[in-house]
């Protein structure tokens, strides 16, 4: 795309303008305004700063550090000078004799020349004069001092009366004026060259973490031998699913943008990363434990036979609490839409917000069957007077045994990234883009990495008995510490 070049109207750099006061106002209150300058054919007659002996630059910088040696009021005037050229005077260090440059002033030239009265008058050069150029700090601004008398001398810079472009625009090598250095080059046009630039925008997250879920259910404890089967109570206990999940989201976008190429430096690609915020969250959970809802000890004969005498047998109609089923969850998320720009009529650069936003979310049943292994413990106080050191807390191990168990937990892991950002695009048309918004797709997924079912108090139940009991099926089963080991006996 190539866009239409118009011509700025150029001005003088800096300095011009900084000189031109100085001294078009010290001419203004010696001479009439208008008035023609003065033929000059020979110098040192009314000398301003004295006759320089050499005409080099070292002898010239020498000279002008000796002036406020020689006349103090002489050294405070080249000091204004000098100030007005962007020093801050003679004894400026950055000042030196690479500042100055020996030339020669051709006859008729016409500018504005000092004299031994610190006044300045318009002047035109009969013949040639040797003199020095001395430069501005910054700028291609110059005065010129003379060799013969040391007065100074300043020629107007020519007007800015024409436009050319800068060295570096693409129609700088069609520009037949001449370059006047005291003039800003006109900037280079918008948008003459440009490029399609991709900007892609890719993003990841990633998190891992754990909890548990925990719960309690009602239990029926029975012991079986020969198919028969006795229940010895019912009981409430915790049961537990502990869970370690990793989550991980990506995005991955591009918008193509029209962006100015006038430097052959633009890129054809830029890349942004962007991190993509995740949050996963267990919304609902369901447990089941036992047979049936029964923990089941199976048991020999001679261990079911002495059960049998304190416990009958199980109704038909035992039943364990079902566990629910979980409902699939359906997520809607809403899509950024586009907007479109508005035009202004003027081409070229224009400054785009683009905003790049996606979000997504997902959800997943995770069902799970466990097989726990379960101590039986059967608890019994005792009455009456007690042993020293006994104590009244009675157990019996009435053995491991192992019970299923199953869960179902139901997840949903959300994920979104956004991302602003502002280009300078290339419009042909004039157009004043608007922002822009632009759909940022997030892939999600997630695991479950451990899960772990635990029932009872740490993996025990426990059942009462009375004395009476306790001393018959002691004679089938060990006795053993609360905690379930022998460690006490």
């Amino acid at each position: 795309m190539s866009l239409a070049f118009t011509a700025q109207a150029q001005g003088p750099v800096p300095c011009v303008e900084t000189l031109n006061s100085f001294f078009h106002e010290e001419v203004v209150t010696t001479m009439p305004q208008g008035a023609k300058p003065k033929v000059l054919n020979r110098l040192g007659t009314n000398p301003q700063f004295g006759r320089i002996r050499r005409h080099t630059a070292a002898s010239a910088y020498s000279h002008l550090k000796g002036v406020k040696r020689r006349s103090r009021k002489n050294g405070a005037e080249l000091d204004r000078l000098l100030q007005t050229l962007g020093y801050t005077g003679v004894d400026d260090p950055e000042f030196g004799a690479d500042d100055i440059t020996p030339v020669v002033v051709s006859a008729g030239e016409v500018g504005w020349m000092g004299s031994g009265s610190d006044k300045y008058f318009k002047a035109e050069f009969g013949r040639d004069f040797e003199g020095f150029k001395i430069f501005v700090k910054d700028g291609p601004c110059f005065v010129y001092i003379m060799k013969t008398c040391g007065n100074i001398f300043y020629v107007d810079p020519p007007s800015c009366d024409e436009s050319f472009p800068c060295p570096e625009c693409l129609n700088a090598s069609a520009f037949t004026g001449s370059v006047n250095p005291f003039c800003e080059c006109t900037p280079c046009p918008e948008c003459q060259e440009t490029l399609d630039q991709t900007i892609i925008v890719n993003g990841n997250g990633d998190i891992a973490s754990g909890d548990c879920v925990m719960g309690e259910k009602t239990v029926t404890l029975a012991a079986t031998y020969g198919g028969e089967t006795i229940c010895m109570g019912s009981m409430t206990i915790p049961v537990n699913v502990s869970y370690e999940y990793q989550a991980s989201g990506s995005t991955s976008a591009s918008e193509v943008v029209t962006v100015d190429n006038q430097d052959g430096n633009a890129q054809s690609a830029m890349d942004l990363k962007i991190p993509v915020n995740l949050d996963f969250d267990v919304t609902e959970a369901q447990t089941s434990y036992g047979d049936n809802g029964m923990i089941v000890m199976d048991v020999t004969a001679k261990r079911f036979k002495a059960l049998k005498k304190y416990y009958t047998a199980c109704p038909t109609d035992v039943s364990a609490e079902a566990m629910q089923s979980i409902s699939e969850k359906e997520m809607d998320m809403a899509e950024a839409q586009s907007s479109e720009g508005s035009s202004n009529g003027e081409a070229g650069l224009k400054k785009q917000t683009l905003i790049f936003s996606g979000q997504n979310a997902v959800s997943e049943i995770v069902s799970k069957e466990y097989s726990t292994t379960m101590t039986v413990i059967a608890h019994s106080t005792k009455t009456g007077k007690l042993a020293k050191g006994e104590s009244a807390e009675r157990y019996l191990c009435l053995g491991q045994y192992l019970v299923p168990g199953a869960s179902a937990m139901q997840y949903t892991l959300t994920g979104n990234s956004n991302l602003t950002t502002s280009v300078e695009v290339c419009d042909a048309e004039g157009n004043e883009p608007d922002t822009k918004n632009i759909v940022l797709p997030i892939d999600l997924d997630a695991s479950f990495t451990k899960q772990e079912m635990k029932a009872g108090h740490d993996g025990k139940v426990y059942i009462d008995v009375t004395e009476a009991q306790y001393k018959k099926l002691a004679k089938r089963f060990s006795r053993c510490c609360s905690n379930g080991d022998s460690s006490c006996y």
